[in-house]
């Protein structure tokens, strides 16, 4: 029995020194832990949430600088655009970003990226859809032409502005009727047989920066120059025809493609875009707040 308690003696000092010293490692590991995840939370605060927090607002900023009356503004396209704002703020969505936010915060952010894209196919679709329409109304109206008719052409191709889209867009946002004239930059007419054996061009176009439409054809409708000041070549001659038969026959056009414009309506998702930026700002105040000691 001597013995055991003399064993017992030299064990318990051990034991206890083995004990302090695991309560001492595990005390300094979870102390490390918390300190490494302390200093990563405000590195995410830092470099990650407030200027994307601060993004959101460049955003709204952006937005409430181009809103007027009740227009909307799109967030790619246009130069009315908020595109380089919203690029800001959807690159927190990308694999080297993504990573610094919280499970929930990802899923709002990507929720701002859904409304947005949704909101912006719904015009973009739309865009489309008139200009189809501008086309196969513009076709119908060239067919009943002279130069069609007297030229017994049997087809013709038609060639449209690039900035026809944009304008497009802006009209729609705006909710505004468009002026359709001068978005033609070329037409091809076919005649013979076979079909398109034989073809002359109209050209409503300048190779450098002068707008045919407005530099040019207006400038002669409103008596400012003359057609020989211009030194055209054929067939610019033949679209500034183009130009004065369009000028005298488009109203059918403008008028129904006009009337679609303002059949559109697109508030429903414009709210939706406005409405997940707000619940996203809410959250990074929320987890800003969390990894802020004062």
């Amino acid at each position: 029995m001597e013995i055991f308690l003399d064993i017992l003696d030299k064990i318990i000092p051990l034991l206890s020194t083995l004990l302090g010293a695991l309560i001492t490692y595990f005390v300094a590991t979870s102390t490390k832990k918390n300190e490494i995840k302390l200093n990563s939370k405000i590195k995410a605060r830092d470099e990650y949430w407030i200027p994307c927090s601060k993004t959101i607002l460049d955003l709204e900023d952006k937005i409430s600088l181009l809103t007027k009356k009740d227009y909307l503004v799109t967030f790619s396209g246009t130069h009315n655009s908020c595109e380089a704002q919203t690029l800001a703020l959807l690159r927190y969505l990308n694999a080297d970003k993504r990573i610094y936010f919280y499970k929930h915060t990802r899923k709002l952010l990507q929720s701002v990226a859904n409304n947005i894209q949704t909101y912006e196919n719904r015009i973009n679709n739309d865009i489309e859809t008139i200009i189809d329409e501008f086309r196969k109304q513009y076709y119908l109206m060239i067919n009943n032409s002279s130069i069609y008719q007297n030229n017994n052409c049997t087809d013709c191709g038609i060639s449209i502005s690039t900035r026809l889209p944009d304008n497009i867009k802006d009209a729609l946002c705006q909710h505004q009727k468009m002026d359709w004239r001068g978005y033609v930059t070329s037409i091809n007419f076919f005649r013979g047989n076979p079909e398109y054996s034989n073809s002359f061009s109209a050209e409503l176009y300048c190779k450098d920066d002068t707008d045919f439409f407005y530099d040019i054809w207006l400038h002669i409708q409103r008596g400012y120059n003359t057609r020989d000041e211009f030194g055209l070549s054929p067939e610019q001659q033949l679209g500034l025809d183009i130009l004065d038969y369009e000028n005298n026959h488009i109203q059918t056009l403008s008028k129904i493609l006009n009337q679609i414009i303002m059949e559109k309506d697109y508030h429903i998702e414009y709210l939706k875009v406005f409405e997940s930026l707000s619940l996203l700002q809410d959250e990074l105040y929320k987890n800003i707040d969390s990894a802020t000691i004062l």
